[in-house]
């Protein structure tokens, strides 16, 4: 690791000092400088003029930079409005800045540090920063949200930093080597129990980390709760972070416990979330945290992946950016909806959208069609190829029948909650009247409509735009002891 390897995370660091001690009249100008920043370096990256660490980091940086960029645009008005209706006070306006930067500083610290005991404590502050973003508000359902969310994975922190202390110990790593790729472990060693045992705390850590079920009981309170750009990267990137941080310390452990059993933990892992996630979507009655559930199902989808192995292995990979973006365009949504009808719960008044709000009402269609992996849009492409790579081996035929009965279920969820939101009539004694049209805002609307290309057309379009980077991930994946059959 080098200062030109971490360059950008100089910056954002940079950024967050500016916002402690700078008026808060500047915040607008250091933010747009930010974002201006991570997309200068989203373009030398295209431009192959900086490096990082390895594809792999490549792919998850560009995820993690281009919707850091979307969630500092989005928050910019949201904010605005948000701190104008629930009178925010000067000092919660900066203390939200700064924690978002800081937030973005762990994520882009996980795309590019290769270190595992340094990835873990990145997870660590990505977890710290958006718990105290979850009780930013100060109401009692945030606070309350905010303490579950602390409570429950940092248990599952320390289960992870154990099983990485045993994983790195067993299998020959000096805790000091700042590479993925050391060439110091013995492929001869035997078996080991204690690698094993590590493994799947490991995996039952950083599980906890992603909102993996039987260890999501946090994540729908916590999405539902913290402020809609936090939700968007808390959904999009931190879970899917703690999940890649988890299949590269498990790789290490390939040499000395059977591949097979490190396959079966990730399935079994992804086969639940799916289930639960498909029996909680269809009672529930507020937008958050109905996208709550649909990010434990997506976090399913990117296990079983890992899981399966293969094509499903690109699969999964592809799906964290498929997953990202849409999951960021029905958070943004969600969060105009609620700064609107000052609600996003169905018997509190957010209901007839398409009539009342037609662009939003419309982007909560596009958003909601692409999460459940209907074509052409981005998710049924990573979704697909996560399935067919469960129907390509003997292994793992059940679970993948058993993953596609789970996505139907939640298509039917969704299907049957959606229309409450957008066409029953809304409650009389609301202070417009029932069919009044509502003001939206453009500074809301056009960030989030610009997520509305990407879900059209990013599944498709950003394998080919970075064919040469793609081509080179794959043949790492390849390579990977876990994408063998």
């Amino acid at each position: 690791m080098n200062l030109l390897t971490v360059w950008p995370l100089g910056l954002v660091v940079l950024a967050t000092l500016l916002l402690l001690i700078s008026p808060l009249s500047a915040v607008r100008g250091i933010v747009i400088a930010t974002i201006l920043a991570l997309t200068g370096s989203l373009i030398l990256l295209w431009l192959g003029l900086w490096h990082v660490p390895d594809m792999l980091d490549w792919w998850f940086y560009g995820v993690v930079t281009s919707l850091s960029v979307w969630g500092l645009w989005y928050s910019l008005p949201y904010i605005a409005l948000e701190s104008s209706q629930h009178h925010w006070s000067s000092r919660m306006q900066r203390s939200y800045w700064v924690l978002l930067l800081g937030f973005i500083t762990s994520l882009i610290g996980i795309s590019l540090i290769p270190n595992y005991l340094l990835l873990w404590v990145l997870v660590e502050a990505a977890t710290l920063t958006s718990v105290f973003l979850t009780g930013i508000p100060g109401q009692t359902r945030s606070t309350e949200a905010a303490w579950k969310y602390l409570i429950v994975t940092e248990v599952g922190g320390f289960v992870a930093l154990v099983g990485t202390v045993l994983i790195l110990s067993g299998t020959g790593r000096a805790f000091n080597v700042f590479s993925y790729h050391p060439g110091v472990v013995a492929v001869s060693l035997p078996p080991s129990n204690a690698v094993l045992f590590g493994a799947l705390m490991a995996l039952i850590g950083y599980a906890t980390k992603a909102g993996l079920s039987p260890f999501h009981t946090w994540l729908p309170d916590a999405h539902s709760e913290a402020p809609a750009p936090v939700s968007a990267l808390l959904s999009g990137l931190k879970l899917s972070g703690a999940l890649i941080v988890a299949y590269r310390l498990l790789l290490l452990t390939s040499p000395r416990i059977a591949a097979t059993d490190i396959r079966f933990g990730w399935i079994l892992l992804g086969l639940l979330s799916l289930i639960i996630s498909a029996a909680f979507m269809v009672y529930q009655t507020d937008l958050k945290r109905l996208w709550a559930y649909s990010s434990i199902e997506h976090m399913g989808l990117i296990s079983l992946g890992f899981g399966f192995g293969g094509i499903a292995l690109i699969g999964a990979i592809l799906h964290i950016w498929t997953h990202a973006v849409t999951k960021t365009l029905l958070f943004h949504n969600a969060g105009t909806v609620r700064l609107l009808y000052r609600t996003s719960q169905i018997e509190t008044g957010a209901k007839n959208l398409l009539e009342r709000t037609p662009w939003t009402g419309s982007l909560l269609v596009l958003g909601a069609t692409a999460i459940t992996g209907l074509p052409p849009f981005a998710p049924f492409w990573s979704e697909w190829l996560i399935l067919t790579g469960g129907f390509q081996h003997s292994f793992s035929r059940l679970p993948a029948i058993i993953a596609a009965l789970a996505l139907i279920a939640v298509f039917s969820g969704i299907a049957w909650r959606l229309p409450r939101w957008l066409w029953l009539p809304g409650p009389t004694g609301l202070p417009l009247p029932l069919h009044q049209r509502i003001r939206e805002p453009w500074s809301l609307i056009i960030p989030t409509a610009a997520l509305g290309v990407l879900v059209i057309s990013g599944g498709l379009l950003i394998p080919w735009i970075f064919a040469a980077p793609w081509h080179h991930l794959m043949v790492q994946l390849a390579g990977s002891p876990v994408t063998q059959p």
